[in-house]
């Protein structure tokens, strides 16, 4: 678990002594315990048969990380879990969504937190829902940095609610807080930017459906510190391809030359 005197920091990739606001558009290094990476990343989402043959493809694709979606693997998603741990240099998210967020498992809420911190030994960060009734349970239980999220496929609260969703999350330990939000206009998505401006610690910003979709490519822009995409087959509405993504990354971000501060340690 990321306790609050371990907490996330990040070293900005501008001028030295430059606004931190204002470099937010530079790639910078996230450190989070023992884990550093640069940041906006690219977050390849491996799932299906074809898992194994993504996770060796990703850093060629362009992706920083890879997550293993535990609730989307065929067979035992352990054992898959291990072998990505061998064929790849990325960090891993390991990820066991629940249906009531869009994942696919659906067994006890205890098996499900079992398994998720047993994933842990071979992954570098843990993902588990804000609303989750084993969520305290599993900061308790792994030792990994930790992603607290929050999905809405249906819309997305007021903009006051969102912010009290996101203060919420790092209040409960997150070392990064993940909001995957469905808005209803350029409005929202425009609300949205203005809260990750203010965001009281590291966030990943993803919009779902039509009109969210250019907020993957465009919320790193405003501090988003991941972004996720797909190489075989999208996991979410308005997901976009890696390769698409870091190529307008590339494009938009200004940096010293990627994969320099990204880095992995496990114990």
């Amino acid at each position: 678990m990321v306790s609050r005197k371990d907490e996330a920091k990040i070293s900005d990739g501008g001028p030295e002594g430059g606004d931190r606001i204002e470099y937010r558009h530079h790639r910078r290094r996230l450190i989070i315990g023992k884990l550093e990476i640069e940041v906006p990343a690219v977050v390849a989402v491996l799932s299906g048969e074809g898992a194994l043959g993504e996770a060796s493809s990703a850093e060629e694709f362009g992706a920083d990380l890879v997550e293993v979606r535990l609730d989307l693997l065929p067979g035992d998603g352990m054992k898959i879990l291990r072998e990505v741990r061998e064929v790849t240099p990325l960090p891993i998210i390991a990820t066991n969504r629940w249906a009531a967020e869009g994942g696919a498992f659906r067994g006890e809420e205890d098996k499900r937190i079992e398994i998720l911190a047993e994933a842990s030994a071979w992954a570098d960060l843990v993902d588990v829902e804000l609303l989750a009734e084993g969520r305290d349970r599993l900061l308790e239980m792994v030792e990994r940095p930790t992603i607290i999220s929050y999905h809405n496929f249906r819309g997305m609260p007021g903009i006051e609610a969102t912010g009290s969703i996101l203060r919420e999350a790092f209040e409960a330990g997150a070392g990064i807080s993940k909001l995957a939000l469905t808005p209803a206009s350029l409005e929202d998505c425009l609300d949205l930017l203005k809260l990750l401006l203010d965001a009281p610690g590291p966030t990943s910003l993803l919009g779902m459906g039509d009109v969210g979709r250019h907020l993957r490519a465009l919320a790193p822009i405003y501090g988003s510190v991941l972004t996720y995409g797909y190489i075989g087959t999208p996991t979410a509405p308005g997901q976009i391809p890696v390769k698409a993504l870091r190529a307008v990354l590339d494009v938009l971000m200004v940096q010293k030359g990627r994969n320099l501060a990204r880095t992995a340690i496990l114990q």
